[in-house]
């Protein structure tokens, strides 16, 4: 027999105890197989059991009650099996969803109940649906499965989804205040609050959308002298004067401040703020974050170009995203699948747009990748430069529509183009009225003037009974259609 040294014995008995300190629970990994499962859809019945009353999660979770989202029962489910389900919450239909920890519990009639812990939910709703205390409608369904031992199956299949249920949350109560409205004051309006600037914001609650912007323009003389700057939320506004307490106005820590972004610092009771100092002229974008406590002035640009590979990743030939505050921009552009990125100046010396981490997202990193989009074509694009968010929504068609149109508000009469860019057709108008509509639906519409075509803009008066030439024009801003009479 061969014979092992003690110094080598060691080493194995070292060994082996790393290798148990690297062991990992369980061990096989459990296995999904969704191509066998134990069970079919239609061995298992499912009943909802969410109602349409407010589930307020802090009341729960303080009387210790979980939530139960549905009873399953299952005659033939083999013995020594139990069921696991994957629960999903969602606050758009499931565009973007969350999981939420779940169990299956069964009583002594053997009826399963699907059950989530209303802190587990709460923790998840916070992180990936709104950080606001207000109740919110949100949907969720879940996937059930069998398990035993390691072996672990889809109900039908992975695709199967019980619901979506709709369900009304009421979150814990937050901390986190944030007022539907902030102003701004000093030297811009002699520090009066009563006279204060109304930021501008999304239609988001402002809890979900937490970011508020306003544009100012400071001229060389008051950059000279020092543009002076204080934040007050409305609560502070509406009384007309300045108030003692927490958070009733913000500014910075030292007072005079001449950095341009950094820590949004709240009044005490006791203690004021610091009032900021900008020393740079010009039109820039003050923006400040009310969740993460920031603030930060930027040059505020009128357009962000479009340059991608379907204009040979020119600034000059690419389309026009226009704003109405300086964070939303939007506007159609042609697109390739080949990249192309948003620019906030004609060159690439300024601030470019380019891939963030995620879908969706954006990234001023000089390093950021290109976006891309799956197919080559006209794109209504929305870009929000204060939340690094964007979208881009293939047009594959536009049309008219309205009582003053053939087919009257029930359908879109189709215009045609060669290089998505100019549309036309040739229309029999009545009287009444008509607006621009893109894939035959409302999300992206014009209306408004004619020779200054908006999104959402108010409906267009019939040019009169008879037949017209029509040519709408998105090649450029400001967008706008040609009317002749044949």
């Amino acid at each position: 027999m061969k014979k092992i040294s003690l110094y080598g014995f060691a080493a194995i008995v070292a060994l082996s105890v790393a290798a148990c300190d690297n062991y990992e629970e369980p061990n096989p990994t459990p296995q999904v197989n969704p191509q066998e499962p134990i069970l079919k859809v239609d061995d298992v019945t499912v009943a909802s059991s969410v109602t349409t009353e407010s589930y307020d999660l802090k009341a729960l979770n303080d009387e210790g009650k979980n939530i139960v989202l549905s009873t399953v029962t299952c005659d033939v489910l083999p013995e020594g099996y139990e069921f696991l389900a994957d629960v999903e919450i969602s606050a758009n239909d499931f565009a973007r969803s969350a999981s939420v920890p779940a169990s299956v519990v069964v009583d002594e009639e053997g009826t399963y109940s699907v059950v989530v812990n209303p802190d587990d939910l709460q923790g998840v709703y916070y992180a990936n649906i709104s950080k606001g205390p207000k109740a919110k409608d949100i949907k969720i369904r879940y996937n059930l499965k069998t398990k035993t031992g390691n072996q672990i199956a889809y109900v039908g299949s992975p695709e199967n989804f019980y619901g979506p249920y709709d369900m009304t949350v009421v979150p814990f109560p937050s901390s986190l205040v944030i007022e539907e409205n902030y102003y701004l004051l000093g030297t811009i309006n002699g520090w009066s609050v009563a006279d204060a600037i109304k930021f501008n914001h999304s239609d988001a609650n402002q809890y979900d959308d937490p970011v508020f912007t306003i544009k100012v323009d400071i001229s060389a003389e008051d950059a000279a002298a020092g543009w002076w700057w204080k934040i007050v939320p409305e609560s502070t506004y509406v009384t007309g004067n300045w108030v003692d307490g927490d958070n009733t106005a913000y500014g910075v820590a030292e007072n005079g401040s001449e950095e341009l972004s950094g820590l949004l610092v709240g009044r005490t009771a006791t203690e004021d703020c610091g009032a900021g100092c900008v020393k740079t002229d010009g039109q820039l974008l003050l923006t400040i974050n009310l969740e993460e406590g920031t603030y930060e002035f930027t040059s505020a640009v009128d357009y962000l170009y479009t340059p991608g590979d379907a204009n040979g990743w020119s600034q000059i030939n690419s389309q026009l995203l226009s704003t109405n505050n300086y964070s939303d921009y939007s506007g159609y552009a042609l697109l390739s699948p080949n990249g192309f990125k948003f620019s906030s100046a004609p060159d690439w010396d300024h601030v470019n747009y380019g891939a963030g981490a995620a879908e969706g997202d954006l990234s001023t990193d000089g390093g950021a990748g290109d976006l891309s989009v799956a197919e080559a074509g006209l794109y209504y694009c929305k870009v929000n430069t204060a939340s690094l968010k964007y979208s881009a929504t293939l047009v594959s068609t536009i049309g008219v529509i309205g009582d003053a149109t053939p087919a009257g508000w029930d359908a879109s009469t189709p215009l045609t183009t060669t290089d998505n860019l100019i549309w036309t057709g040739t229309i029999e108008f009545k009287g009444g009225e008509f607006k621009f509509r893109a894939n035959d639906g409302w999300d992206i519409n014009l209306g408004g003037d004619l020779q200054n075509l908006t999104q959402d803009g108010a409906n267009i008066a019939s040019p009169g009974e008879g037949k017209y030439d029509v040519t709408l024009d998105l090649s450029k801003l400001p967008y706008s259609c040609s009317l002749v009479k044949k």
